[in-house]
């Protein structure tokens, strides 16, 4: 009896022992087969998310390309500026080129001598909008006012993207050698200067050596 019993325990156990490896193999063949399906799965999971962050992520690019144009623009309008003789361009902020003052000191003509000094500030649509301009000094002019506003042709409906920073500081310094009566923001100057040349001429002088003109203190610029 005790023989069969033993028998009987061997025999479970032996079964047991067979019964194991096979479950075994059955939850690796499981385990494999899920992580087939998973690996099969998986990839049409990554493409789909990583079109869609290839799509954000152009988005994005294209954003920061659209903003940084006109900085670009600006950056290869500086590096191809040729030299124009009593210019000088200072740049507070190197970080931020949008914003920089120019001095314009005529060579010739009645304001020779004298430094003027301009705020340029561009904006982000350059160069399909002009850069906005103010004068900061005070000057007897036909084309700029007392509050440094600039009548120039090319600040306005004659700008085209092909004109760059060059133009524009090339058409400032103009404005001293010949002003434009035709177009004015200080419309008694111009008037002067058509009607009565030589008080006009004299009211500038007066005003560079900081005089009071048309009830205007101006600095002493001579």
């Amino acid at each position: 009896m005790q023989k069969l019993k033993a028998l009987q325990k061997a025999k479970a156990e032996a079964q047991a022992t067979a019964a194991a490896p096979a479950a075994e193999t059955t939850t690796t063949t499981t385990e494999s087969n899920t992580t087939e399906t998973q690996n099969g799965a998986a990839p049409a999971k990554t493409s789909s998310t990583g079109n869609v962050f290839s799509l954000k992520k152009s988005s994005v690019g294209a954003k920061k390309s659209k903003t940084n144009a006109a900085q670009l623009r600006v950056q290869k309008d500086m590096s191809e500026m040729d030299e124009i003789p009593g210019t000088k361009i200072r740049i507070p902020d190197q970080e931020n080129l949008m914003k920089f003052e120019v001095d314009i000191t005529p060579t010739d003509g009645l304001y020779r001598g004298a430094c003027f000094q301009f705020n340029v500030d561009i904006p982000n649509s350059y160069p399909y909008d002009p850069p906005k301009v103010l004068c900061n000094t005070p000057v007897y002019h036909p084309n700029i006012d007392n509050e440094g506003k600039v009548c120039l042709n090319i600040l306005r409906q004659e700008w085209f993207p092909v004109l760059s920073l060059g133009s524009v500081i090339f058409g400032l310094m103009t404005l001293f050698l010949e002003p434009n009566p035709d177009d004015p923001l200080n419309k008694e100057a111009a008037q002067l200067m058509v009607e009565k040349p030589k008080e006009f001429e004299r009211n500038v002088r007066d005003a560079l050596r900081g005089g009071n003109v048309a009830g205007r203190k101006f600095p002493k610029l001579l």
